[in-house]
């Protein structure tokens, strides 16, 4: 189940030449330094749509085990990083300290001088994702009052929306929701949580159906009540 952070850029359309360009100027392979990280050039995609993606990678150092004993070798990380062609990107789900690793290096990557900030969702964001979709599966919420659990989680195959238990927990906090993408024949359930982090659900998601279900998320459900001059929020939800 692949999780990504979106991240609202100034370019609408950025034409792959550019993209190249900038993927191969910040490639790990140029990097002189003990553990390398930076884009990876052979890994660049362009899909239907104009929809490009390529990998970001990163070494770390790791102990591993062998019949002498422990010996200290070199791994490496990949993160996939989609340019959604609308003014955003997304980021696959990582640390804190790789997700702004990423994100610095894309200033270079897009030659704008601007980092990206990542989004984040909070109570008011999740019940705004609910009220567009189609279907409510799955959510967790915090309950207010105090005698009932920390934390609460319900699923349904059906419209959690339609249920009991949701006219119970309505008013409570949200933390997590699963949805149907809204309007759209395609076979990708979405998960917001309130850290930013979307996931979709499927076995074996390609690239392909991974990027377009992004796009379209953000055209339809994100953009429309984001507000520009709160980049790291949907400030438009409230």
């Amino acid at each position: 189940m692949p999780s990504y952070k979106l991240a609202p850029i100034p370019e609408d359309s950025i034409a792959s030449k550019t993209l190249i360009e900038g993927i191969e100027a910040t490639s790990a392979f140029n990097s002189e330094a003990e553990l390398r990280s930076g884009m990876l050039p052979h890994t660049f995609t362009e899909g239907a749509d104009g929809l490009c993606w390529a990998e970001y990678g990163k070494e770390t150092y790791y102990d591993r085990t062998t019949l002498e004993g422990t010996v200290e070798t070199k791994r490496a990380e990949r993160y996939e990083v989609i340019f959604l062609q609308n003014g955003y990107v997304a980021i696959k789900k990582s640390t804190k300290e790789v997700e702004e690793e990423i994100l610095a290096t894309l200033t270079t990557v897009l030659d704008n001088g601007v980092v990206p900030e990542a989004l984040e969702f909070d109570e008011d964001d999740l019940q705004a994702v609910i009220d567009e979709s189609n279907r409510v599966q799955r959510v967790d919420v915090s309950p207010s009052d105090m005698q009932k659990p920390d934390h609460v989680s319900a699923h349904d195959r059906g419209d959690l929306r339609e249920t009991d238990w949701w006219h119970q927990h309505v008013a409570d906090p949200f933390e997590q929701v699963r949805v149907d993408l809204p309007d759209r024949n395609i076979h990708v359930d979405v998960g917001f949580d309130d850290t930013g982090r979307i996931t979709l659900y499927g076995r074996e998601i390609e690239m392909p159906i991974q990027a377009e279900a992004l796009r379209h998320l953000t055209d339809e459900i994100i953009d429309p009540h984001r507000d520009p001059d709160f980049q790291n929020t949907l400030g438009g939800y409230r």
